[in-house]
């Protein structure tokens, strides 16, 4: 499964695979990075790790995240 939103400096990337649930950040000047990774053991634990990784890639689309941090 993958979602992919659109941002100001890039795009973010949901993902699953066997470990987890990763967010990576592709930037527009070509660095990317891995956001968060959430991991999950069992398939019950993979909707809160969806969970999880679309709540960190709403702060991170958000426009004043980089005033935050």
């Amino acid at each position: 499964m993958r979602a992919s939103v659109t941002t100001a400096t890039g795009r973010a990337t949901v993902f699953q695979d066997e470990s987890g649930v990763h967010l990576r950040v592709h930037e527009t000047n070509g660095n990317i990075w891995e956001a968060g990774f959430f991991p999950a053991k069992k398939w019950e634990d993979y909707p809160r790790a969806w969970e999880s990784a679309l709540t960190l890639a709403r702060e991170i689309i958000s426009p004043n995240f980089g005033t935050r941090h």
